[in-house]
């Protein structure tokens, strides 16, 4: 592991730097042309500056730049009689770029987010996630559950105009 690796609470200012790593988690391989990035980091800032405690994201930098990111999205659950507040997380997005994979960086960012949730009187984290990187996630402590199902919806939802 790098020992110049800082781990860290992303803030606003991150934004533009987020938004490239995000890109290149989102759609591999494509690289945007200047006005699609700076749109996305506009629109990145503008949603993480509405976000509070419902989102947290930590990111990895090494000699300067961002190099990982592990975002994590916040659920105020149904109370239950003695238990009034209830929250549960969802891990998202993390990433490593390529060049520094396999140096205990992901592993850092995990082992943050799962403390960011913790502070956050978070008691369930749930994932999802590929096959191939499912003993990782074991090793921090995340098991599979069975009974977790999905739905996802076969086209992306029409955004008004005056949303963009």
């Amino acid at each position: 592991m790098p020992s110049d690796l800082v781990i860290r609470s992303a803030t606003l200012a991150d934004a533009p730097a987020l938004s490239a790593l995000r890109w290149r988690w989102a759609q591999p391989g494509r690289t945007p042309d200047a006005g699609e990035a700076q749109d996305f980091a506009a629109a990145l800032a503008r949603w993480m500056e509405t976000q509070g405690e419902r989102s947290a994201c930590q990111v990895a930098e090494l000699d300067g730049a961002l190099v990982g990111m592990a975002w994590l999205a916040v659920f105020e659950r149904v109370p239950n009689p003695g238990d009034a507040v209830r929250r549960s997380g969802d891990v998202q997005s993390v990433f490593v770029v390529p060049e520094h994979q396999g140096r205990g960086i992901g592993l850092r960012l995990m082992e943050s987010l799962c403390a960011v949730a913790d502070d956050l009187g978070i008691r369930k984290l749930t994932l999802d996630s590929r096959d191939s990187v499912m003993p990782f996630y074991e090793r921090l402590g995340f098991r599979s559950q069975g009974t977790v199902m999905t739905r996802t919806r076969s086209t992306a939802p029409t955004v008004p105009a005056g949303a963009r």
